[in-house]
């Protein structure tokens, strides 16, 4: 989604945007840190698109070391041990590898085996060592300093001027969670104008656990749930957590990682019940492009080879640049002998 592209390319330090001959993706291409990057959006959401414009990049770019598919996505309100881990709206979710599972679950991948269970078959790819390294050493990181994250939103909102009220934090006032009792009655209303808030639980009834400051968003760790069916169930939901342990729900991710090792990090907007809405999308779709960010700097640049050729990616791609400071973004071609590593893949679910 465009939503989800935005916030990206607002952290980047440069920007412009490019085209590859034979290629019919458009590239945003700018710089984080020490490395130079580049985004693509789907254009459509599945794992079948997303699966595309990895293998167009991977082709305008064959030296592609390592993936991020970063957006936005539903998620359990709770987990863990007695269910006391809270996900709150607006919250990180990263796919990080769990038991069997390599941090990404294609859950409608398999054989059915009755009317209404199905039997999984298959894995997907965790994501590489670096991207793995990079993780656990931010998650080490804040146990003795705070994140950059609030400052990384706050810069989101300074570039997207025009739009920057709709990246704000919407605050726990907006954030409520209801029950199987009570679903979202009538689609083409909004929750605001039919649904009985009474019977939802707020935020603040949710414990210690749920509390977040403005702009301070919880990051967590787990398996994140991919196909090309969207959950709005919270039956569903509960139920997929309980024989999968999901707790993020999405749909580009099973494309990526079923060939290509790949991180990925949603941004939670809704509760993946029929209680869906729109006003978390794009604060959501920010705190995921900041804490991809994070990731970007503290990944080591890949060493040059003989060629003078390093990179990364982000679906967006990404290349190291202590050399390449001198290359022009409106030069493509020479950006295409860089030989592109890193891609950061800003898909919508």
């Amino acid at each position: 989604m465009p939503l989800e592209l935005a916030p990206g390319t607002a952290l980047l330090d440069e920007y412009a945007e490019k085209l590859v001959p034979g290629d019919d993706i458009g590239y945003h291409v700018g710089r984080i840190g020490h490395h130079w990057v580049v985004m693509a959006v789907c254009h459509k959401i599945g794992t079948h698109p997303a699966a595309n414009v990895l293998a167009n990049m991977r082709r305008s770019f064959p030296n592609i070391k390592h993936v991020l598919v970063v957006g936005i996505a539903g998620a359990v309100p709770c987990y863990g041990p007695s269910l006391q881990e809270q996900i709150v709206l607006g919250d990180i979710v990263v796919g990080c590898p769990q038991w069997s599972e390599g941090g990404v679950a294609h859950y409608e991948s398999g054989a059915w085996k009755s009317e209404v269970a199905i039997t999984r078959s298959g894995h997907t790819l965790e994501p590489s060592a670096a991207l793995q390294t990079a993780v656990n050493n931010l998650r080490a990181s804040y146990m003795k300093k705070p994140t950059s994250i609030p400052q990384f939103l706050r810069d989101i909102r300074t570039v997207l001027k025009v739009e920057a009220p709709e990246f704000e934090d919407p605050g726990g006032t907006r954030d409520f969670v209801f029950s199987d009792e009570f679903p979202h009655s009538d689609n083409t209303k909004l929750c605001s104008e039919i649904c009985d808030f009474t019977k939802a639980k707020p935020r603040s009834d949710r414990g210690i656990k749920a509390i977040r400051q403005e702009d301070t968003p919880h990051i967590h760790y787990g398996t994140v749930g991919s196909a090309n069916t969207l959950v709005v169930s919270s039956a569903k939901r509960d139920e997929l957590y309980k024989e999968n342990n999901i707790i993020c729900f999405e749909m580009e991710a099973a494309g990526v990682v079923n060939s290509y090792q790949a991180l990925v990090i949603r941004g939670i907007c809704d509760y993946a019940d029929s209680h869906k809405n729109k006003i978390w999308q794009k604060y959501a779709a920010a705190t995921a492009a900041a804490y991809a960010k994070e990731v970007l700097l503290v990944l080591p640049p890949v060493q040059l080879d003989e060629r003078g050729m390093f990179g990364y990616l982000v679906y967006v791609s990404i290349i190291n640049s202590r050399k390449l400071t001198s290359i022009k973004l409106h030069d493509h071609s020479r950006l295409l002998r860089r030989d592109l590593k890193i891609i950061w893949n800003v898909c919508s679910r």
